[in-house]
């Protein structure tokens, strides 16, 4: 794949994550008329919105009782994902680490492709939320 179309699927992946808020609760609890789901709940909890979906799975012919839990921001934006099997919890998504995740990446590729005029040029016609956070990335790796 080109470098440039790399470039320019890594910056539509990070626009798409800022400008998503993820699934929200009311499409999540239409599962609860699912025949697998036993319980769906909310609550506030430390300025954040918890939801929890429980259902059971048959996972190596044993039936178990699994959660999962979405942690929103009372914007109702969607942070994390984490799954409760046996009593451990396991992060199944993470919004900070995946735009950290995409931002590396993409300025791994920006520094492999372009000199420095060129990146600034480049940089220049991003939006100001994105130009800060890759300028910001920029920095830390030179400083």
């Amino acid at each position: 794949m080109e470098m440039t179309t790399m470039i320019n699927k890594k910056i539509n992946e990070l626009i798409n994550l800022l400008l998503t808020d993820g699934v929200q609760p009311y499409d999540l609890i239409d599962n609860i008329f699912l025949h697998e789901y036993d319980e769906i709940s909310y609550k506030k909890q430390n300025g954040m919105i918890i939801g929890e979906l429980t259902f059971l799975e048959n996972i190596a012919s044993r039936t178990l009782k699994i959660k999962l839990r979405y942690h929103y921001t009372l914007d109702k934006t969607l942070v994390k994902i984490e799954e409760v099997m046996c009593g451990e919890a396991k992060l199944l998504w993470d919004r900070s680490s995946t735009e950290t995740k995409i931002l590396d990446e993409l300025v791994g590729l920006l520094i492999e492709v372009y000199n420095e005029s060129q990146m600034s040029n480049f940089i220049s016609t991003l939006p100001d939320n994105l130009k800060s956070k890759i300028e910001n990335k920029l920095y830390n790796l030179t400083a």
